[in-house]
This record gives structure tokens, C-alpha cells and sequence, in this order.
């Protein structure tokens, strides 16, 4: 249900003062533009004061991660992103997540909270696997032909790439350990970080398939993803419920 008040904690304020903090770190260090950053701000007020603050956590996570992961050896990647990310890369990466968070509000099912951590996975975890897979000394491969193409492509996979793939997904999942009961919370950090995992490998197939054709953009493309993975998490809980 929605609160009816929001409650200014101690701790949900020096929460928003870290958010606001880092954001303002990442517009000065041009990862996000000002637009993007008002609307970052707007979200982390949204999910810091009408959420339990691992919501935030994992949402903090993905964005630092994500962050270092973008600025990290730019000047040697093949798609640098040197201008910062506009609001369509939020949107196209959390605006699943933002719309199951709704859900949640009208109706405080865990299925909601399980279909918002599994889409923040997929979009953490897709995006460190683009920016660190970049690194990768070999040769990444297609994932629907299996062919070695060139870095940067869409598409492409490399092992260092599913590796921070991985992580992703793991380190946005970790904060659901906090929820209660304790137990869900671990099948829930489980779940979302495969389910994660997952949404990335279908982000690289639409990338590979239609992507790479020019049919649909990156950001239709993420969104897509986020969205399967959010909708698989539904279906998990309904199965295990």
C-alpha cells in the first residue's frame, strides 16, 4: 500500500545525502548530464523514503559499479561513453524496475520486490559485461553464431565479459539478504542474480539479432531485457510461492 506519510528518519537522510553526494560526483565527473542527474535524484528520493532502504542498496550498487565500470580504461574502449548517460539510459535500464516498484506500492507483494531486483540485476549485469568485456584480450564471439568478431560489437561475448556479467547481477541481488524473512531474502538474492545473469545473455541475443541490423536501438534493447527479467521473476515467485 502506498504510506501514507513519509517518515524523515536519521537513516533514510543520510541516505539521500550519500545519493545526492554521488550524484553530484558523477554529473562533475561527466558520467551522467544534468538531466539525467535530476531525474537520478528524483529516484533515489522515490526509493530511499517509500521503500526499505535495501531497495536503494541495490540500486546505489548498480550504480557505482556501473559507473567505475564505464569510466574504467575509456580511452581504450571501442564504445566509450564521454559525454555522460542522458535520461534514456535510465530509463531504458530501470524504468522496468520503477514500474514494479509502483506495483508494489499498490499492492505489497514480494512478487513485486522479486520482479524490481531481478530486472536491476539485468541491466547491472549487461551493462558491466559490455564496459569490462570491452578489456577482454581475446576475441569476443557472436552469441548466435559463435563467430569471433570484433569488440564492442553487439552482441558479442567474451569470458571476461560473462565474468563482471556475473558479478553484476550478483552485487545488485546482495542487499535482499536484509529483507525478512532472512531465508526469502537468500532465494531471492539466488534467483535474481541467475535471472539476471540471464536477462543479460537475452540482451546480447536481441543485440546479435536485430540490434546489429539497425531494427531497434540500445535502449529499446535494454529495456526489452529488463523487462523479461522482471516478468521471469513474477514467474519464479509463482512457482515457489
Amino acid at each position: 500500500m502506498i504510506p501514507a506519510t513519509i517518515q524523515f528518519t536519521s537513516a533514510n537522510l543520510t541516505a539521500f545525502a550519500l545519493c545526492l553526494g554521488i550524484i553530484l560526483l558523477g554529473y562533475f565527473k561527466k558520467l551522467t548530464d544534468k538531466k539525467a542527474s535530476i531525474v537520478a535524484t528524483a529516484m533515489g528520493f522515490y526509493f530511499i523514503f517509500f521503500f526499505p532502504i535495501y531497495w536503494f542498496a541495490s540500486l546505489l550498487l548498480l550504480y557505482v559499479s556501473t559507473s567505475f565500470a564505464s569510466k574504467h580504461k575509456n580511452d581504450i574502449k571501442t564504445v566509450a561513453h564521454k559525454k555522460g548517460r542522458k535520461i534514456s539510459n535510465i530509463t531504458s535500464n530501470l524504468g522496468a524496475s520503477f514500474i514494479f516498484s509502483l506495483l508494489y506500492l499498490i499492492d505489497s507483494q514480494p512478487a513485486f520486490y522479486l520482479a524490481f531486483l531481478c530486472s536491476a540485476a539485468c541491466a547491472c549485469s549487461d551493462t558491466l559485461a559490455s564496459e569490462i568485456g570491452q578489456l577482454s584480450r581475446s576475441m569476443p564471439r557472436l552469441i548466435t553464431t559463435w563467430k569471433p568478431v570484433q569488440k564492442g560489437i553487439d552482441g558479442a561475448i567474451s569470458v571476461l565479459g560473462t565474468a563482471s556479467a556475473i558479478v553484476g547481477a550478483v552485487l545488485t541481488a546482495l542487499p535482499a539478504i536484509f529483507m525478512q524473512p532472512s531465508v526469502l531474502g537468500a532465494k531471492f538474492l539466488i534467483i535474481a542474480s541467475f535471472i539476471g545473469f540471464i536477462g543479460c545473455n537475452i540482451d546480447s541475443f536481441i543485440g546479435a539479432t536485430f540490434q546489429i541490423k539497425g531494427k531497434v536501438s540500445n535502449e529499446t534493447t535494454n529495456l526489452i531485457a529488463t523487462v523479461i527479467a522482471g516478468i521471469m521473476g513474477l514467474l519464479v515467485w509463482f512457482l515457489i510461492a
